[in-house]
């Protein structure tokens, strides 16, 4: 974004209504609790229950933990919850394997809803993502690429897998790590298939479905923000668009997504909405600052209150 000047980016945030961050924030704290009601239940079978604020904590300290490294969430909230209910990390690192397949199949039904009816011009898709998504030999070449690679990667495995298996027959020490390794392989397995014992699909399915709203909202609510809903026309249909592309932008592996975040909301304002890059710069800056500010100002409290809420039910902890 170095063609946008800095100046002109302070300049379209002077008049925003910072009112609109009440709405905002609440809604950020509502996904990620929403996200925590819907992990509680894929934890599932004999584990035991976490209470909802462990959840809820262990979810605000994965986003504080990807603020500071890309993707080390994933490990710290199902390690956090873990240890607060002294289940094995590996089946809760399970648990959010699954969460995530779960999320990416989401991701590409929404999307490809958005591609298929609401952005025709596939000029347009071209310049946001370097690739024409409505071409089927794209598409094609893709899909076979990703099958590609993940035949080699499952093979590897395997001949790894197998290989360490006739070692662990010769030598003690291989055989202890095998034995180990497999353990831990067996309990992540089981967090991955909690799917299958899972009870309440129609709870499960609500979660998701109001994740995904409360996502199109915080896209949504800074357009009144910034007025872009009365001289841009933008209204919720644009919101889920935006929320699409901004979900590219965020899954890219970059620390609590910065820089791409801002580079697909500005393009994409630019593109297909006409709004100058220095207003969508505007937006993607405040927007982000304001969701990450959520998470560093929340998560530490939350932390305290159930230090706090364990202390009190087992003070020998």
């Amino acid at each position: 974004m170095s063609e946008v000047e800095f100046d002109k980016v302070i300049e379209a945030s002077r008049g925003m209504s910072f009112l609109w961050m009440l709405p905002f924030v609440a809604v950020v704290l509502s996904a990620h609790y929403l996200r925590a009601e819907r992990w509680r239940l894929l934890i599932t079978g004999d584990t035991k229950k976490p209470s909802r604020t462990t959840l809820f904590t262990g979810v605000m300290f994965g986003y504080l933990a990807n603020i500071l490294f890309a993707r080390l969430g994933e490990v710290t909230r199902p390690v956090y919850v873990a240890r607060q209910i002294d289940e094995s990390n590996s089946k809760m690192i399970g648990t959010i394997v699954l969460e995530r397949i779960i999320d990416t199949l989401s991701l590409l039904i929404l999307m490809a809803f958005v591609v298929v009816f609401m952005v025709s011009d596939s000029t347009i898709l071209k310049n946001l993502f370097g690739i024409d998504l409505t071409d089927s030999a794209v598409l094609m070449s893709f899909g076979w690429k990703a099958a590609k690679l993940l035949g080699v990667v499952t093979i590897i495995i395997v001949a790894c897998y197998a290989i360490i298996k006739i070692l662990s027959t010769r030598i003690d020490a291989i055989r202890k790590l095998f034995l180990k390794v497999r353990g831990i392989s067996r309990t992540f397995i089981d967090g991955v298939l909690a799917i299958k014992e899972l009870q309440n699909w129609p709870l499960f399915i609500l979660y998701t479905a109001l994740i995904w709203f409360c996502y199109v909202l915080m896209t949504y609510i800074p357009f009144w923000m910034f007025d872009l809903h009365e001289v841009y026309g933008l209204n919720v249909a644009d919101a889920l668009v935006l929320t699409m592309v901004s979900a590219v932008g965020i899954i890219i592996p970059t620390p609590g997504g910065m820089g791409t975040y801002h580079l697909f909301i500005t393009k994409s304002l630019f593109l297909l909405y006409a709004v100058p890059e220095a207003m969508g710069l505007a937006y993607a800056t405040i927007t982000h600052a304001t969701t990450l500010s959520v998470i560093i100002v929340t998560t530490p409290i939350l932390l305290a209150v159930d230090k706090y809420r364990t202390l009190k039910n087992n003070p020998k902890a």
